[in-house]
């Protein structure tokens, strides 16, 4: 099941609404896709989509044991539980993959049908450690990891860091028995971190400490003392080798270990928090109870922790139940901020299954200041020959976004005020107070990330400097998982900026614009690029070079793949007449610049731009006239206006005229009205009207269509927005970006036929 997680301070948090009823446009008609898309399978592994991107981006990840679903809790306890530790994870900076075998498969994290599934089985799933995987894989049972289970799933995905409630032991009479777990053998063999509150405190803890020492286990507690904990309490009387009182200090352990290639495992135990540990007395006296109980009802084995957790359970009417779910959660922050801060130290090299799975999509490293100096390439704009596969490519901006914001006037406790008028005056030749944000910014970014948040996974290319902003905005994309090797980095230009300067009400007052780097991206490398592995859509932005523009267009005519052009400022929509006639006249042979999304006044600029060039006369001209326009269109927009008096403004900016004489080269024009919607001109053949799902019975007023002697239609419909309440808006940047990501994620994967259901759900339906 694809997550999102919850970002900070980044551009995303101004559309993220938007993205969120936008993943729902596209599920209804999406399940095949969403199938491939959801698991990504490897041999005997099947991964989460969203455990499979974190890891090919080197994300942190975080595994979860199952026997905690299945055996440590009831239904429907363990099933919340299990959701609100995977949650916690996420909140913490970290992707959780809960690993279990169903139905003969090893699923390195699970979908919600899969928790559900498991933890309504309860104590029916087999119980799976190391030497129960290959039975249950070979006999397709479902199955339930423990501790060793799951240390061996994870090391072998390339997962680090496994969090679990507490691990297995030596048991009270062990010495006669021999009932040791195998977790212990397994630490002794597995390079796995595993997180948890100790050993459980029905075992010998004295003995199981002493058996990780034979086993050359490295046994630390987190905190400011050595306490070794006692599950449900957080002391047992014992102490630990060693303490790291910080996550930082944990996750540089961790990677010493690896550095050393000790091939064994830690133990981070943390003790429970006080406010949520049992009472130490009646979880004895409830242990001793249970334990007589056990041997008189002569459970022996694997049977015994699970009779053991529920009896005490039982006996403390809840109370460590309680604890034990208490516990996980803090195990789970505690986890995640720990692997969070272990990818930020660097990556040891994998030889895991995922990686040899994967081949195609490498990780990419997360930079730090250390590394980005450290970087050289054979030249400053270098693309990676190497990127993986995608239906999407994406080329043009990513930029640093500063905003700054005047208080308008201050109270006596210093707060900001504001008002309905702004004097900039006393701001002038002096510093002021007010706020400063950073945040992702760049048009095609913007789009890329919608994309990457619909599941389309596109490659995006772009550039920025050998620089803080350029490394900033590399961490932030991995951070969201999106793939990064696309992006140059050069070393004789600075990394995009748009600073920007708000009145206290977040109106523009004016802005500086620093986006040089863009002529640098190599335009023989996207044309390689393009021609090495052709996507399904190109789309670009107006930050690029006119020239790279030229090569993107004339590149995807020689291999006939459609491209999507989103003008960005009305001074770089005309980047497309820079050249004359000679790019307008190989569109009109191929049409391969299929889509722009321009506001209507990009449009006009760009039409008055053609118009004064002359590259409305000759055969654009005839193209024009053979369009038929006459008594029809006219009525039909008299009828829109009508039903629409807000759109006069189209009329009297001449909206549909201008688009008209564009559509003979651009055949689907998304013009973008702000508050007031979205306007779709369209030049398509009469027998596309059936399958854009047009027909005559479901044409309404807010619809002009318009057929020819040509066998071609023109069409125009209009898309009403939704009405959002003021207070629910937090920023409009980025609402027309993450529009256009929509319509070419779902155009990458629909084609034309589609994009009628796109925008009617994007501008009409409100799931937020």
């Amino acid at each position: 099941m694809f997550q999102y997680r919850d970002l900070t301070a980044t551009s995303s948090s101004s559309f993220r609404p938007f993205t969120n009823w936008c993943r729902g446009l596209l599920s209804s008609d999406t399940t095949r896709t969403s199938q491939k898309l959801n698991q990504f399978e490897n041999g005997i592994f099947k991964f989460s989509s969203e455990v499979a991107e974190a890891l090919a981006a080197n994300l942190p990840v975080v595994a979860l044991e199952s026997t905690i679903i299945s055996h440590g809790m009831p239904f429907p306890q363990n099933l919340e539980t299990a959701l609100v530790v995977e949650s916690i994870v996420r909140e913490n900076g970290s992707v959780p993959a809960t690993i279990a075998v169903l139905d003969g498969k090893i699923n390195v994290g699970l979908t919600l049908e899969g928790l559900e599934k498991l933890a309504k089985l309860g104590n029916k799933a087999k119980k799976c450690s190391r030497r129960d995987l290959a039975v249950v894989m070979a006999q397709g049972l479902t199955g339930a990891t423990t501790v060793s289970g799951t240390m061996v799933i994870a090391h072998r995905a390339g997962i680090k860091i496994f969090v679990t409630g507490g691990i297995g032991g030596v048991h009270r009479d062990g010495e006669n028995t021999m009932d040791i777990s195998a977790d212990l053998t397994e630490l002794g063999k597995t390079p796995v971190a595993v997180i948890c509150a100790g050993v459980k405190s029905i075992l010998s803890i004295e003995k199981t400490l002493e058996y990780l020492e034979t086993q050359g286990v490295t046994v630390t507690t987190f905190g400011e003392r050595p306490d070794f904990p006692a599950f449900f309490t957080s002391k047992s009387g014992f102490m630990s080798p060693s303490y790291m009182r910080t996550v930082d200090e944990c996750a540089a352990l961790i990677h010493s270990n690896f550095q050393l290639q000790l091939q064994s495992g830690i133990v981070i135990a943390v003790p429970i928090p006080e406010q949520d540990s049992a009472d130490a007395k009646i979880i004895q006296q409830a242990i001793d109870n249970a334990l007589v109980e056990a041997r008189d009802q002569k459970i022996y084995g694997k049977d015994v922790t699970p009779y053991l957790l529920q009896r005490i359970s039982e006996e403390t009417k809840g109370a460590s139940l309680n604890s034990n779910i208490a516990l996980v959660k803090n195990n789970a922050r505690i986890g995640s901020l720990i692997a969070k801060s272990f990818t930020k130290i660097g990556t040891v090299e994998k030889t895991d299954v995922y990686k040899q799975g994967r081949s195609s999509n490498r990780a990419t490293t997360i930079v730090d200041a250390s590394q980005l100096q450290g970087l050289k390439y054979e030249g400053s704009q270098q693309l990676d020959p190497d990127l993986p596969q995608s239906k999407l490519l994406i080329i043009g901006g990513i930029s640093m976004d500063i905003i700054s914001t005047f208080y308008s006037s201050l109270t006596t406790g210093g707060s900001p005020s504001h008002s309905s008028t702004f004097d900039l005056s006393p701001y002038f030749h002096t510093s002021s107070p007010g706020t400063v944000q950073y945040s992702l910014g760049g048009v095609a970014r913007n789009i890329a990330e919608t994309a990457h948040r619909l599941s389309v996974a596109p490659i995006f290319v772009s550039i920025v400097g050998r620089d803080w902003a350029g490394r900033w905005l590399l961490e932030k994309m991995q951070e969201i998982g999106m793939e990064t090797a696309g992006i140059q980095i050069c070393d004789t230009k600075r990394t995009a900026v748009y600073n920007a300067l708000h009145n206290a009400d977040g109106q523009l007052i004016c802005a500086v614009a620093d986006m040089d780097c863009f002529a640098a991206i190599s335009t023989q490398q996207v044309s390689n690029l393009i021609k090495k592995n052709p996507p399904n859509l190109v789309c670009f932005d107006g930050n690029i070079s006119t020239e790279c523009i030229k090569t993107i267009i004339e590149t995807c005519a020689s291999l006939r793949i459609p491209a999507f052009f989103e003008p960005t400022s009305i001074p770089k929509s005309l980047k497309l007449f820079t050249e004359g006639d000679s790019l307008f006249t190989s569109l009109l042979a191929s049409q391969t610049l299929r889509y722009i999304s321009p506001n209507q006044y990009e449009l006009s600029a760009m039409y008055k731009e053609a118009e004064s060039r002359g590259l409305f006369d000759g055969e654009w001209f005839r193209q024009i006239a053979r369009l038929n326009i006459g008594a029809e269109f006219q009525q039909g927009i008299e009828k829109m206006i009508k039903k629409n008096p807000k759109l006069s403004f189209l009329l009297e900016q001449k909206i549909f005229v201008q688009a008209v004489f564009l559509l003979p080269y651009i055949p689907t024009l998304i013009i973008k009205l702000g508050k007031h919607g979205v306007l779709l001109a369209q030049l398509i053949q009469q027998d596309q009207i059936i399958t854009t799902n047009i027909a005559e019975n479901s044409r309404s007023e807010n619809e002009i269509i318009v057929p020819n002697d040509n066998g071609n239609v023109i069409r125009f419909k209009y898309f009403d927005p939704i009405s959002f309440s003021q207070s629910t808006i937090v920023n409009v940047t980025g609402a027309g970006d993450s529009l256009v990501g929509t319509l070419v994620a779902g155009i990458t994967l629909y084609g034309d036929k589609e994009i009628d259901q796109i925008l009617a759900r994007e501008l009409t339906q409100r799931q937020v």
